[in-house]
């Protein structure tokens, strides 16, 4: 079963962009933050694709040299289940480099090591 329609992703870039033919809807789907240079920099799956781009403005992950949100959106088919599951084998496929934080879907948890409290 496909998760998404054929063909490659949309991309926006908010912050040049004015056609809103290309403004993420606000649907589910998979999407990635994209640098300049159009290196994947950070891939996720939202049910909501237009208020995903906004938080990651806010937060300033999509901005300056990440600045193209590329988006597919979910057939509505498959369930959120499968959606992470697909998410997770991006991830481990591509390796952005935003993904590789502490916690979040398809990627481990990383602790501080012992004894690094500050105290």
């Amino acid at each position: 079963m496909r998760l998404y329609g054929p063909g490659r992703p949309k991309e926006f870039n908010p912050f040049t962009n004015r056609d809103n033919s290309r403004v993420p809807p606000d649907a589910g789907g998979e999407y990635r933050i994209l640098d300049v240079d159009k290196k994947i920099q950070y891939i996720g799956y939202t049910i909501s694709l237009k208020r995903r781009m906004h938080e990651h403005m806010r937060s300033g992950k999509l901005g300056g040299e990440n600045s193209i949100f590329a988006f597919k959106v979910a057939d509505g088919r498959a369930s959120r289940e499968r959606l992470a599951q697909h998410e997770a084998e991006k991830i481990r496929k591509h390796s952005p480099e935003l993904n590789q934080r502490a916690g979040g879907a398809g990627r481990p948890f990383k602790r501080k090591k012992a004894g690094n409290s500050g105290l």
